[in-house]
């Protein structure tokens, strides 16, 4: 199926289901970050208007995985501490966690891994040039957004898609043969709800296509064929901290690295680093 038909499919597919929109603090904090003369102290202020986004962004914050010397007690601390990319990462992490499905059970578990898989996803974007480190731990959290939707919708999705997915080895197969739509065109629907580039929606809805590597034809399939790459090998970083199987790594692992550029020395050597920081040696 094009991907594009995959949308229009799953925006009939979802019809009477409520995609929850960007936190008004949110969309404003990141209005401001995105300002030539950005106020640390504004984004600080934006934040605290919001209890529902100020009190666990501090507890994230002051999680392992930020690894700040001091623990901050304050909103403002923190956004100082952490600087203006952090900040605005950390606060679309808690947003999302906030906003998106917050009530269904297993939803702290699924929002953990996405939070690593975007830290994860940073850390590889810090070695490959040209690689924005903030745009890769946005994408590395927002990429599989659309399961927690289509499990609102279909009480079932876990148990059916587990089973199915085991069978043939293709998540986004199995979700569109039973409920003809996938997580990944669900979480493209999202990501625009939430205002996110055009590239970056693009490649969560095609985050699951090796066939992306052979079309590569101008800048932009270039930037999403390199996002796919850290969100998989992050992915598979995660899994690997984590004790998971990865069966898709095989398939993955040589466009993955020849994309990225990486040897396979280098490869398992930036693993080890990135697992020892999930770990918080």
């Amino acid at each position: 199926m094009h991907a594009e038909t995959d949308v229009n499919v799953a925006e009939q597919v979802l019809k009477g289901i409520h995609l929850p929109p960007c936190p008004t603090a949110l969309l404003a904090a990141m209005k401001e970050a995105r300002s030539p003369d950005a106020d640390l102290g504004k984004i600080a202020r934006l934040i605290g208007q919001d209890v529902g986004l100020s009190a666990p962004m501090l507890k994230l914050a002051n999680s392992p995985y930020f690894g700040l010397r001091n623990k901050a007690s304050s909103v403002p601390q923190a956004v100082t501490v952490l600087g203006l990319r952090n900040t605005v990462n950390l606060l679309s992490n808690v947003a999302l966690r906030a906003n998106v499905m917050p009530n269904l059970a297993g939803m702290d578990e699924f929002w953990d891994r996405s939070g690593m898989t975007a830290l994860a996803a940073s850390r590889i974007a810090a070695q490959v040039p040209g690689a924005s480190c903030d745009d890769a731990y946005t994408v590395g959290l927002f990429h599989d957004c659309g399961i927690p939707v289509l499990m609102q919708k279909y009480p079932d999705y876990l148990d059916k898609i587990n089973g199915v997915s085991r069978a043939n080895g293709n998540i986004c197969a199995a979700e569109d043969a039973c409920y003809s739509t996938t997580h990944t065109a669900v979480g493209n629907l999202l990501a625009r709800n939430w205002l996110l580039p055009p590239n970056m929606c693009r490649t969560i809805l095609r985050h699951h296509d090796p066939t992306i590597f052979s079309s590569i034809t101008d800048q932009d399939s270039i930037e999403i064929c390199t996002w796919v790459s850290i969100i998989q090998a992050a992915g598979y970083i995660v899994d690997s901290h984590l004790g998971l199987l990865n069966d898709g790594w095989t398939m993955w692992q040589p466009l993955v690295l020849k994309h990225l550029q990486f040897s396979d020395q280098e490869f398992d050597e930036l693993r080890s680093d990135i697992v020892s920081v999930l770990n918080g040696d």
